[in-house]
């Protein structure tokens, strides 16, 4: 083993392979594999290794109302099944504990590291904006000061640095609509590179409402999605603004349907269930929104009778003391709804179930939750499900607080 390791170039391509919270341990080992673990070549091969592995776990949380703060947040997680080995397991449980105030709204997840906000409530009306980092649970707190802020916020970490600047760094953006203008949406971010909140210059003109949890970064740009099918992108670097109309046909008033953004290969998706059909659009040019149909799928092949639906029925009971609308009960009803597309598989939810279905293989999966057997497709805001993936890159980003939050 030692005559292995004395080659640092042999040594790296194995410990590349494995997984961030087993490499945490193994700095242990010795000066030589601490600084091994540490140095950039290492962190910049391990990081590169851990998005072809894909998601560690997925980040679930559901809102009992619109903004999360009035009547709190019910917060499970699940571990994606896959050939990961005992440590990814207990990711999940890791950051479940590593939140530092309880009841947190979830903002986003970004190489490694998590953004949430305090609730506003009358014990606490302050804001609170957290970066953490689960692996090793360190966290900061921000407090945004000196501008107008609303509670959507966006998150960003470049663990090797952005275009601009070569030292890691992330950014989270607030958007809101304008205090003297209800259409259009104002821009507030935060730098760690300068450690303070701008207010852009930049105004996006908008007359739509947002979304509460359907925004994604992708390539140095934010999309949000609105309520009316166009999407808010904001340039970070260039703090420039536009609207997108997002494809396919306008989805009819009164008819259930669902859609969300999503990434995969570094490009911008739209997806979209009506009541037919399941489909996925991929914008090839952002300058050109040229748009094209990837993935159309037929939902018969979701369809589902008896037991599923009576264990939802039966949740739907336990939950709110009665039954759930009166369209469930219509011939061919299906109850499902889209909530994220990441890397070719969409995740839904099915009659109150979390699964995904991955367009590479054709493969329908059921994921089960920590703490929670069934998602409520009756909530205002659908369920926010983010990947998350642990990365040695994280590490060492934030400064550990002492103090706590409650």
């Amino acid at each position: 083993m030692e005559a292995i390791f004395s080659n640092d170039d042999l040594a790296m391509e194995i410990l590349s392979r494995f997984s961030a919270l087993q490499l945490s341990r193994f700095k242990c080992v010795s000066k030589r594999w601490k600084n091994l673990i540490s140095d950039p070549s290492f962190l910049r091969l391990h990081h590169q290794r851990s998005q072809l592995r894909g998601i560690t776990t997925l980040l679930i949380q559901q809102r009992s109302d619109i903004t999360g703060d009035r009547l709190g947040c019910r917060m499970s997680f699940f571990t994606t099944c896959g050939p990961f080995s005992e440590d990814d397991r207990r990711v999940p449980i890791m950051i479940r504990d590593s939140f530092p105030a309880k009841g947190v709204v979830i903002m986003g997840s970004s190489n490694g590291l998590v953004c949430c906000r305090s609730r506003q409530t009358l014990e606490q009306p302050m804001l609170v904006i957290f970066i953490c980092n689960p692996i090793t649970r360190e966290w900061i707190s921000l407090r945004p000061t000196n501008c107008h802020v609303g509670h959507i916020f966006a998150f960003a970490f470049y663990p090797f640095g952005s275009s601009s600047n070569k030292a890691s760094c992330f950014k989270v953006v607030s958007i809101q609509r304008q205090k003297y203008d209800q259409n259009s949406y104002s821009f507030v971010i935060y730098s760690s590179e300068t450690g303070k909140w701008k207010t852009s210059m930049e105004v996006c003109h908008c007359k739509d409402d947002l979304n509460e949890n359907k925004y994604i970064h992708i390539k140095g740009r934010f999309y949000w999605l609105t309520k009316k099918q166009r999407i808010i992108t904001f340039d970070l670097e260039e703090e420039l603004s536009g609207v997108i109309i997002a494809p396919g046909p306008m989805l009819r008033y009164g008819v259930r349907n669902s859609d969300c953004l999503g990434d995969s290969d570094g490009y911008l998706h739209y997806a979209c269930v009506d009541e037919s059909d399941l489909r996925v659009w991929m914008l090839k040019d952002c300058h050109k929104l040229d748009w094209v149909l990837k993935h159309q799928l037929n939902l018969d092949q979701f369809r589902v009778e008896g037991q599923v639906m009576t264990d939802y029925l039966q949740f739907s009971i336990r939950r709110v003391g009665c039954l759930p609308k009166d369209d469930i009960f219509a011939p061919g009803y299906l109850a499902l709804g889209i909530l994220n597309f990441y890397d070719e598989v969409i995740y839904m939810m099915r009659w109150g179930r979390l699964e995904s279905y991955n367009f590479r293989n054709g493969v329908l999966k059921r994921h089960h939750m920590l703490h929670a057997p069934f998602l409520d497709h009756y909530n205002y805001v659908p369920a926010t499900v983010l990947p998350y993936s642990a990365t040695l890159a994280a590490n060492g980003v934030l400064k550990v607080k002492q103090n706590s939050i409650d």
